[in-house]
């Protein structure tokens, strides 16, 4: 098919997103899923990398309830509906994991504060190895994502915990143990912390249109994600060969 903005428009306009137009276009055949929090919405206009945004009918939106929610990713689709059901996750797809950002924002400060880096260690090496149990499961290549950055002042619809200075402080210190976790167990990790927080420890203004998302329009910024993404999977391609 031939990717027109017309039929971008038209696919957008139609169902909400490009996912059923969308194609990783793998030497594999495998396909490209962004899953879990509202972070990973930033895909539904992708033509690379489709996404299911985990924001209805009872899916996990933070660590703390992924740990506890029986997670089919073979039937996420079904689940979602919306024509989700047309590109469900298959055996030998690549996964992309968004979750830690809400935790971060609540779940740490309200049920952990005096001991939260510990509660942070907990936390997240179950997660990895809830990924990796979910990764044998269902034959799937998992990649997971670094926390993104603290939302902007101004962002509506936002009610975190604690002070800005420890929400920075929890967030660096989970993504630094994240990705050490991620080494150890030969995960890949998707790093774009930096690039996407300003000095301040907040969402950089230019790459967000609501104060707390990247800004899925933003062309730029998309060429670097997206590209960061293949990166990762083309190195497991590799090892698959």
């Amino acid at each position: 098919m031939n990717i027109t903005k017309s039929i971008i428009e038209d696919e957008n306009f139609k169902n909400g997103n490009t996912n059923l137009i969308s194609e990783s276009n793998l030497k594999s055949g495998s396909q490209i899923f962004a899953i879990g929090d509202s972070h990973s919405i930033f895909f539904y206009n992708s033509l690379r990398i489709k996404e299911h945004w985990f924001g209805c009918n009872g899916l996990p939106i933070s660590i703390y309830t992924l740990l506890t929610t029986e997670l089919n990713l073979y039937n996420i689709g079904n689940v979602i509906g919306n024509k989700h059901e047309q590109y469900n996750i298959k055996k030998n797809d690549y996964v992309i994991f968004f979750y830690g950002f809400n935790d971060i924002q609540k779940n740490i400060n309200k049920y952990a504060k005096n001991e939260w880096e510990k509660e942070i260690q907990s936390l997240f090496s179950s997660y990895i190895e809830y990924i990796k149990l979910l990764s044998k499961k269902y034959k799937i290549f998992p990649i997971i994502s670094c926390i993104y950055p603290n939302p902007r002042n101004d962002a509506k619809g936002q009610n975190p915990y604690g002070t800005l200075e420890e929400r920075i402080k929890y967030t660096i210190f989970a993504n630094i143990f994240l990705e050490t976790c991620c080494k150890q167990n030969n995960i890949k990790f998707l790093n774009i912390y930096k690039y996407i927080t300003d000095e301040y420890g907040f969402i950089k203004n230019e790459m967000t249109s609501d104060q707390i998302h990247l800004d899925y329009n933003n062309n730029n910024l998309r060429d670097y994600i997206e590209s960061e993404v293949f990166y990762a999977v083309n190195e497991i391609e590799c090892s698959r060969n």
